[in-house]
């Protein structure tokens, strides 16, 4: 079953999932900037252990956003061109339900991240 949404709204909504991805681009940015803070400090080893750990998180977390902004950007060119067919193994973007699943993903799984992250800020001091 097709949505059922105006090609408007689905526009709009692209839009708003790219400047969503940017923004936690850009926090990821910051956040890792506040880490190398923490490492140049010579902070005890538990906490640099600890930056190290959001630091792979970080990495992995910005890759992420980087797959998902191409791959918007795919669903976008794909829904105004509809005959060419574009296919990753692993992250299928023909289907606005399933990007819009994928986005609802990344979005809580990067919340989680930045509380997380948030609350070591916090108690490092």
């Amino acid at each position: 079953m097709g949505t059922t949404t105006q090609p408007t709204e689905l526009h709009e909504q692209i839009n708003s999932w790219k400047e969503a991805v940017k923004g936690v681009k850009e926090e990821v940015g910051l956040m890792r900037e506040r880490l190398e803070q923490i490492a140049l400090s010579k902070a005890p080893k538990d906490i640099m252990h600890r930056v190290e750990h959001f630091e792979n998180r970080l990495l992995r977390q910005r890759e992420v956003a980087d797959e998902m902004f191409h791959d918007i950007k795919q669903c976008a060119k794909h829904m105004s061109d509809a005959p060419a067919q574009v296919h990753h193994d692993d992250r299928p973007i023909d289907n606005y339900e399933t990007l819009q699943d994928r986005m609802e993903t990344f979005q809580k799984l990067y919340g989680e991240l930045k509380s997380e992250f948030n609350h070591f800020m916090t108690s490092h001091g």
